[in-house]
């Protein structure tokens, strides 16, 4: 496969896409005053006129940047090179839907050279779902038509569209986690379950009748106001879809989509820091809970993020040990003893690999989700526990859960390929889970905190 030095690649796609979201989100166009064809409600340049601040929200979401995330290319052409092209679009379908379901690409390959209103999950990729016809690998169809399909039945008439209820597209209900889960649960070739948000939270209490939360509940928070210009007052919802991932080239609405991401991420996670004499050591024990996740903690490529506690001690104010402190660019590993939550691909040896196409098994090490609220069922409890053993007799001890959306060995994997563009690798965001700091002093005369 031949290809142009990856630097010059990045800088010629970095230039295209902040010239066309400027476009997207600053057209002004005008509202609905003439009916829009086909190739127009494809383009949400469009719908701007209309509906400006859903369309800031989305451009500056993940979805909005799905076919243009290096990591996303980076691996789909190692994908591609690596099963001589039998990934077909396997990934594609997904970070690009309409641009496969409109036969713009086969493979994603050649994603640059699509129109960019076909690039990414846009507007018609969710307001024009006609069906679910799986739960997993990019399981839709779409109507393609004039009708713009949403969450209110009181429709308004619009010459820009026609309008219609879709409970696909009503957070209300619980079908519509559907067609997240066509797209977030993802099955490999060998019937490796790749990601499994939505199975892990149609299996919660979350996705109970009655009193359960759909994936837009969570994800797509409401408010009163305008769905468009000069339209009634109604419920609309953020289309920031905020969630662990954040942008890795220069894309708009960072600094908004990382505060959402951490005000989500602070109450994830239950902790508790428990510290016990053992025989002129220490014995530190840690137990966490995901407690408001409606699937597992992590979630998504689970096999790429990674989730870990730190723990740092001190005694006569030296700091006597630390388990699971990475610094800025270090590698997250367990080989320290630190506590990492992730998940593993099996080859058909049974020995880890590290790409979906060599999986034949999973094995993971994640918090699953609340599956009842009822205390004397069994399955209330199901927090993790981890204890160490520690030297000495610290004074002090802290803990605190951190996260990392991708690995850095998995970027470094990718840049050692020749895919990546070794500049990525400095912007991968790491997030602290600030609900679960724990600071335990032995002045204070107990054993566990909180």
């Amino acid at each position: 496969m031949c290809r142009a030095p990856r630097p010059l690649v990045v800088l010629a796609r970095l230039v295209a896409v902040v010239a066309v979201v400027a476009v997207v989100v600053g057209g002004g166009a005008a509202c609905g005053r003439e009916a829009l064809d086909r190739e127009a409600l494809l383009d949400p340049a469009s719908c701007e006129g209309c509906h400006p601040t859903h369309v800031e929200e989305w451009a500056g979401s993940m979805h909005a940047h799905a076919s243009d995330d290096p990591v996303f290319l980076a691996m789909n052409r190692l994908g591609q090179r690596a099963t001589d092209g039998a990934l077909g679009n396997f990934c594609v379908r997904c970070h690009a839907p309409l641009a496969v379901a409109t036969g713009w690409t086969r493979d994603g390959l050649d994603l640059a050279d699509v129109p960019r209103a076909l690039r990414g999950v846009g507007c018609v990729a969710c307001h024009q779902i006609d069906a679910v016809t799986a739960l997993h690998n990019g399981g839709l169809t779409w109507s393609l038509d004039d009708t713009m399909r949403g969450a209110s039945r009181a429709t308004v008439a619009t010459p820009a569209h026609r309008s219609a209820y879709s409970p696909l597209l009503d957070g209300e209900r619980l079908e519509s986690s559907d067609p997240c889960g066509a797209c977030h649960d993802v099955i490999s070739p060998t019937g490796v379950a790749v990601e499994s948000t939505y199975a892990e939270w149609a299996a919660s209490v979350f996705a109970r009748p009655g009193t359960g939360l759909s994936c837009a509940a969570c994800h797509m928070a409401g408010r009163d106001e305008p769905a468009a210009r000069g339209g009634p007052m109604r419920r609309v919802h953020d289309h920031r879809l905020a969630a662990v991932d954040l942008p890795l080239v220069p894309w708009p609405g960072v600094d908004a989509q990382r505060a959402a991401i951490e005000a989500d991420l602070a109450g994830a996670l239950s902790a508790r820091l428990c510290v016990r004499p053992a025989g002129g050591a220490t014995e530190v024990e840690v137990t966490i809970d995901n407690i408001m996740a409606g699937h597992a903690f992590p979630s998504g490529v689970t096999h790429a993020r990674r989730v870990w506690v730190e723990l740092v001690g001190a005694e006569g104010g030296a700091e006597s040990f630390a388990i699971g402190r990475f610094a800025d660019g270090d590698v997250v590993t367990d080989d320290d003893g630190a506590w990492v939550l992730r998940s593993h691909f099996l080859g058909a040896d049974g020995e880890r690999v590290e790409h979906v196409w060599d999986a034949h098994d999973l094995e993971t090490g994640l918090l699953a989700a609340s599956v009842t609220t009822d205390p004397t069922d069994p399955a209330f409890y199901h927090a993790q526990t981890r204890t160490w053993l520690v030297p000495g007799a610290p004074d002090e001890i802290t803990m605190i859960v951190r996260m990392e959306p991708v690995g850095l060995d998995v970027l470094d994997a990718l840049i050692a390929e020749g895919e990546l563009d070794p500049a990525v690798r400095e912007r991968m965001p790491r997030f602290e889970l600030s609900g679960t700091a724990r600071t335990w002093r032995r002045a204070g005369g107990e054993s566990c905190v909180p």
